[in-house]
């Protein structure tokens, strides 16, 4: 009888050690490596934090270490992705994964915004690591920074380079979507200016026009209360229909400005010229009419 519990008690010890080693750091390990791998990533820190916090984890507590980093830039946690990985870096120099957590580290410091930081760690990491499989994601999160920086030539010139030199990297769609909106961005900067000058040049000629007629207006006033006393009935009908054709003209003129203020399309630009060339005919008329009086009513003082 004696013989059931020492068999009993193998049994436990069996249950215990094998129970152990399901839920020892490797294991942990393992489970949090497929979590993470699957997006669970608050599951996959917990299992991180249980390694780290095993005293018979060893080794394994730098890659704990690192996943538990990468854990917290997915979530945005990006403090606590800091800390965890800047240990990691300091304490295990020689780990097996510490390429990639060179490269974790420009990528981190590029989501903290701090572009000018990124961009150095991002290229110091491209010439010690020059073959490594994280090049050309380094040199796509050195030309996000230079983005971010408003550096649009020097960002253009990297997204380029990874389009040329890196055509089977996963980050060549998104440089080639880059490349397009920054020469997209540089087409709208131009047109901008043509659209500032246009509008400028336009407000010069309106400016322009507006002080000659005012001239005008002015030197008709004049002449014609010389020509009401003295004028002949023929002088008086030929000012008339000078007036008349002056006053059709300002008509047309005033109906294409009410149309639109400045020029922004075809169409637009197609109505200004119209309207300036009304202004000029009747400017011309203005003159016209100017110089007959000048030469038939206007010798008196």
């Amino acid at each position: 009888m004696a013989i059931l519990p020492i068999v009993l008690l193998a049994l436990a010890l069996m249950f215990l050690q094998g129970f152990a080693q399901s839920s020892g750091p490797g294991s942990d390990l393992k489970d949090g490596i497929d979590q993470f791998r699957n997006g669970q990533y608050d599951k996959a820190i917990l299992l991180f934090h249980n390694v780290i916090l095993d005293p018979n984890a060893g080794a394994q507590k730098a890659a704990a270490y690192l996943l538990l980093a990468k854990s917290y830039m997915a979530i945005g946690k990006l403090d606590d992705a800091q800390h965890n990985l800047e240990f990691y870096l300091a304490t295990y120099p020689g780990a097996a994964d510490y390429e990639d957590a060179s490269y974790q580290k420009g990528r981190l410091l590029f989501m903290q915004e701090e572009y000018e930081s990124a961009i150095q760690v991002l290229q110091a990491f491209i010439t010690t690591y020059p073959n490594s499989s994280f090049v050309s994601s380094a040199w796509f999160w050195a030309g996000e920074s230079m983005y971010g920086l408003g550096r649009l030539d020097d960002a253009l010139a990297v997204y380029q380079k990874i389009v040329a030199d890196y055509p089977t990297s996963a980050k060549v769609e998104a440089a080639q979507y880059k490349v397009s909106l920054i020469q997209l961005s540089k087409k709208e900067v131009e047109l901008s200016k043509l659209l500032k000058w246009s509008h400028e040049e336009f407000l010069k000629s309106v400016e322009e026009y507006q002080n000659r007629e005012k001239a005008y207006v002015q030197a008709i006033e004049a002449y014609q209360k010389r020509l009401a006393a003295s004028g002949s009935a023929e002088d008086r009908k030929i000012i008339a229909d000078l007036q008349q054709q002056l006053a059709k003209k300002t008509d047309e003129a005033a109906q294409l400005r009410a149309g639109g203020s400045a020029p922004a399309g075809s169409g637009q630009a197609e109505q200004l010229q119209k309207l300036l060339e009304a202004k000029e005919t009747a400017l011309a008329l203005k003159e016209t009419y100017l110089l007959w009086i000048a030469a038939n009513g206007g010798t008196g003082k």
